[in-house]
């Protein structure tokens, strides 16, 4: 990629940059909300007889929760607390891509098709709150302690719009609009159940195993295990519409 990006004498860099709706679908759709995305990239269009085919690269940093529910845990002293407990789910995702103009730059509207190919990563953060008793139990790990990854691909198609075409003085633009569909599909990949959320040592699901944080005893220093959430596997699949701008921030073809 890089002895094509450089070596060429007749280069032509665009960036890529907007929101991405991820939609969980199958199982995935049962345990997480929509993935909320920024993403961005870069793409070059070869010269020549090849002027409508891209290559590139694409990243992307979502959420798909952040929520804070009241938990209740049990202690060995027969006791309980109330503790907030702030969750914080997100995803990081990158590729590589290949995009495909069905028709020549010289139109204001341009289908396109696509292909990706790259690492989709989930991870979750809980915060537990201490408790208004110096003495009670406060938990050990409070950050990151949900990662998991896995390989994907994704196909679909899309539309640059030339913005100029809403204009009286329609104009070759830097600039364009883009939207597009893409179905994602990949391996399984764990994750808390962030969908339903409720008091989690309470509750127990055949579908998922617990997920476990180490606690303290102020007063004994003992320590011990809660349970805060669920943890799921699942494949990844989702459907995922994009709305951003490609903006041409380099041409040496002309």
């Amino acid at each position: 990629m890089v002895c094509l990006f450089y070596s060429a004498n007749s280069q032509q860099f665009k960036l890529t940059t907007g929101y991405s709706l991820g939609l969980p679908r199958q199982d995935l759709n049962n345990n997480i909300q929509p993935v909320h995305s920024m993403q961005t990239g870069l793409l070059y269009q070869f010269p020549g007889e090849l002027k409508r085919l891209s290559v590139g690269l694409d990243i992307g940093i979502g959420m798909y929760a952040h929520q804070t529910i009241d938990q209740t845990f049990q202690f060995d002293n027969n006791t309980s607390a109330v503790l907030p407990v702030d969750y914080s789910s997100n995803t990081f995702n990158a590729n590589i891509q290949a995009r495909f103009k069905c028709i020549s730059d010289k139109y204001f509207i341009i289908p396109y098709i696509n292909a990706k190919g790259g690492l989709y990563n989930f991870y979750s953060s809980i915060y537990i709150g201490d408790p208004d008793d110096d003495d009670g139990c406060r938990a050990l790990e409070q950050e990151n302690i949900m990662n998991d990854k896995t390989m994907y691909w994704s196909a679909g198609g899309g539309l640059q719009i030339n913005p100029t075409i809403f204009s009286k003085n329609k104009h070759n633009s830097r600039l364009m609009i883009d939207i597009s569909a893409n179905t994602i599909q990949g391996g399984e990949i764990s994750y808390i159940n962030t969908k339903h959320l409720m008091d989690a040592p309470a509750t127990s699901d055949p579908d998922g195993k617990p997920l476990n944080v180490r606690f303290i005893n102020a007063s004994t220093q003992s320590i011990h295990k809660h349970k805060v959430a669920q943890v799921y596997t699942s494949p990844l699949k989702m459907l995922e519409f994009k709305a951003g701008i490609t903006f041409m921030i380099c041409d040496r073809q002309k």
